[in-house]
């Protein structure tokens, strides 16, 4: 009677590894993009950690994020000091009050737009990406490593912390070619339908404008 006690135990507490193994880094992906396929617009608030090889000392920020399909994306810093990206899924603008400057940048080469495009339906994680399993992964979050097939300067690898139950993904990891390391985690997500408004962007008067975008070099 023993044994079979022991033996049922031994089952139970293998039956919750096994599962999980099961998984493969496709089907996460898979259970994301459907997650997302019907989420048009997506509202957070998030934490960021921005982490420098050889420095012990980490950079927090925070504020509030929002995504609007296609391609729209907004990030308001404001700690440690007030920062705007606004992007209407062509142009970035950077804004920073406080130092009367503003910033035209491609879209693609923002680390905050490969970071968190597949929120907002940006690209195909299958296609896009060779994939794993990578570090940190949980019994509620499943570490999904993108790794492109194609070398990038933009990132070396991004990880998205998919929960397992849902495929809502709730942090992200960036880590750039210098081994720079940036986590971003979201809190407070909200779905419901967002206006274009905030998406579009014109630099107030008596700021410097920097263009660093290669495309439409020729205007601000």
């Amino acid at each position: 009677m023993r044994r079979t006690y022991i033996y049922s135990l031994m089952v139970c507490l293998l039956i919750p590894s096994i599962a999980m193994a099961e998984v493969t880094p496709h089907d996460v992906a898979k259970q994301v993009e459907a997650f997302y396929k019907d989420k048009g617009d997506i509202r957070a608030r998030f934490l960021q950690k921005v982490k420098k090889p050889g420095r012990r000392r980490q950079l927090t920020k925070s504020g509030s994020v929002f995504f609007k399909r296609p391609g729209m994306m907004r990030w308001d810093y404001r700690r440690p000091e007030r920062v705007f990206y606004i992007s209407d899924g062509k142009v970035l603008w950077s804004y920073q009050p406080e130092d009367a400057l503003v910033t035209r940048l491609d879209i693609h080469a923002s680390e905050l737009y490969h970071q968190s495009r597949y929120l907002f339906g940006q690209g195909d994680i299958s296609k896009d990406f060779n994939l794993s399993e990578g570090k940190g992964t949980t019994k509620a979050l499943y570490a999904l490593e993108l790794k492109a097939r194609k070398s990038s300067r933009d990132f070396k690898a991004i990880t998205l912390f998919v929960d397992r139950a849902s495929g809502e993904i709730r942090r992200t990891q960036l880590v750039d070619p210098y081994d720079n390391s940036s986590v971003i985690e979201f809190t407070k997500v909200s779905y419901k339908s967002l206006d274009k408004t905030p998406f579009t962007f014109k630099p107030p008067a008596n700021v410097t404008v920097r263009n660093l975008s290669k495309k439409d070099s020729s205007q601000p």
